[in-house]
């Protein structure tokens, strides 16, 4: 998933999907309003739900995941409604955090550093964070002249962009002469790039225009922003978000601080995230999948402010840089308060650091380098998905193994779930008395199983903290065993020492056993629970 919200993806007319998927159904016989059910998601306000790319895809795949830790989070919580008898913590998406390729990104310079600094190969190694450990030997000196040198590049590319593009619309000589003199080698340069859509709050920095004003023109620690990006070309509040930007540097009379580079492409981007020194991260907590821009600047030393967010949530504390907000859910009027604290640190931290307090700025540049590069490699996204594309290779394998008979069964076992999921019950739960935190207890629960096989179900406890409102959280899934028979009911068993501490609880549930691995679940695997039963 590479989404926050269900709107982005694809979504079609059931009698379109029935037009061009008519034929294909028939060759590959599957019946056509089976094909067009596994894209549709029930809602309250539609009588017949459209085909959505997304939960087709939701429901076909073996296994699926977010792109950073927290959009793991959010896409449990998006997609509950495909697993609706499981708790939003265990639906089956799991996380991988993209990364990025550190050679195409890492700016030539830094990279002969690390020739020279580091152990010949470290390019073979980047996910290794001893790897890095010797950027604690490079001399400040050279780190601060290596940023300098960047910064000067990149101003030295905006001057030629802006000149370039003044020259295109055929304006006066005297702007295309400013356009040749906009920036300062010297000063401290803020990058602010991205798809400008609305969540991502482009606009937060100059909800106070004179105090932006203020920081931006302060003649002892000047500030200076360049900003980049695009609109969908049919987000029409996108393109007035761009448009608002460029009309308050006017209006502020603030040009020469403020940048704006038209057509955002790859060439503008590299040269920015190699040559800024703080990086904004604005997006409302929770609406960006990854976001890897912030990445390429930390491993080319630039410095992070943003909303934890993406993948800042997660390497915020290895970044060296500052975070706006907490870790909680915010409301839209915490944008004055999120802009208020970009005001505040620029003005009482970042800003007199960066001037005054080089040591210490150098010290974070040290620990952005040392704690983004190896964390967010695409070295080490790819191995994480080849671990998660090699499980599901042997899966594949196991099933089509002896002439299919591994998938016969499992479809027998689907087939014959389904047929007795309604008689089937949970009878009986042996309740273990005085659980305390180490010591070891029997889960015992009997169930009816309806003429099924105890191999047929999967009898799970879930167990956790009970928190104020009577939920299980901080839960683990523990699997009892088949230990006695009487007709149809069977008796399953386990035993556990909790490890957690404060109240703690557990629920009993049976689900049919069609999958080995929890990431595997199917949408719509058949669940039966028991009551929760809160301990002391």
């Amino acid at each position: 998933m590479h989404t926050s919200t269900v709107a982005g993806g694809d979504e079609f007319e059931p009698d379109l999907v029935r037009a061009h998927f008519e034929q294909y159904c028939r060759d590959e016989g599957v019946e056509l309003e089976h094909f067009l059910r596994l894209g549709q998601m029930e809602r309250p306000d539609s009588s017949s739900p459209r085909f959505s790319m997304s939960t087709f895809a939701m429901r076909t795949s073996s296994h699926r995941n977010g792109v950073s830790r927290l959009h793991g989070m959010v896409c449990r919580s998006m997609w509950a409604g495909l697993w609706p008898y499981l708790p939003y913590q265990e639906v089956p998406i799991r996380s991988i955090t993209n990364g990025v390729h550190l050679t195409t990104w890492l700016n030539r310079d830094l990279a002969r550093l690390y020739d020279d600094s580091l152990e010949p190969d470290w390019r073979e190694h980047s996910v290794e964070a001893a790897t890095w450990e010797p950027i604690n030997g490079i001399p400040d000196g050279e780190l601060i002249e290596l940023r300098d040198r960047a910064r000067r590049h990149l101003v030295e590319f905006v001057r030629a962009r802006q000149r370039s593009a003044a020259q295109r619309r055929l304006a006066p000589a005297r702007e295309i002469r400013d356009a040749g003199e906009v920036l300062d080698p010297k000063c401290l340069t803020i990058g602010y790039a991205r798809r400008f859509a609305t969540y991502k709050r482009g606009l937060l920095p100059f909800r106070d225009p004179e105090r932006m004003r203020r920081i931006l023109t302060n003649t002892e620690m000047p500030v200076q922003m360049v900003v980049a990006g695009k609109a969908h070309p049919r987000d029409q509040a996108g393109k007035e978000l761009i448009r608002q930007i460029v009309a308050i540097s006017r209006r502020l009379d603030v040009q020469n601080r403020i940048v704006f580079l038209e057509d955002y492409d790859l060439e503008v981007s590299q040269n920015m995230v190699q040559g800024i020194d703080l990086w904004l991260t604005l997006s409302r907590r929770g609406s960006d999948a990854c976001g890897t821009s912030g990445i390429k600047a930390g491993i080319n030393g630039a410095l992070n402010l943003g909303v934890l967010d993406g993948w800042f949530d997660e390497g915020f504390e290895l970044s060296g840089g500052w975070a706006i907000g907490d870790r909680e859910p915010y409301p839209e009027d915490d944008d004055e308060a999120h802009s208020n604290s970009i005001y505040t640190l620029l003005e009482t931290e970042i800003v007199p650091m960066f001037y005054r307090d080089r040591v210490e700025w150098i010290r974070r540049v040290r620990q952005t380098l040392k704690g983004v590069s190896p964390r967010f490699s695409i070295a080490r996204a790819l191995r994480e998905y080849s671990s998660v594309y090699e499980r599901a290779n042997n899966s594949f394998s196991e099933l089509m193994s002896d002439g299919c008979r591994t998938l016969r069964a499992r479809v027998q076992r689907m087939m014959r779930c389904a047929q007795a999921w309604d008689r089937v019950r949970l009878l009986k739960v042996a309740t273990p008395s005085d659980v305390m935190v180490g010591h070891s207890v029997k889960l015992r629960v009997t169930v009816d199983l309806a003429g099924l096989g105890p191999d047929d179900v999967r009898v799970e406890a879930l167990l956790g903290r009970v928190s104020l409102t009577g939920e299980l959280e901080e839960t683990t899934a523990l699997r009892l065993m088949p230990v006695e028979q009487a007709d149809s009911a069977y008796a399953f068993e386990t035993e556990v020492a909790p490890t957690q501490t404060g109240r703690l609880g557990y629920a009993c549930r049976m689900v049919a056993n069609i999958f080995s691995d929890p990431f595997e679940q199917p949408s719509g695997t058949p669940v039966k629970w028991g009551d929760a039963i809160p301990q002391g």
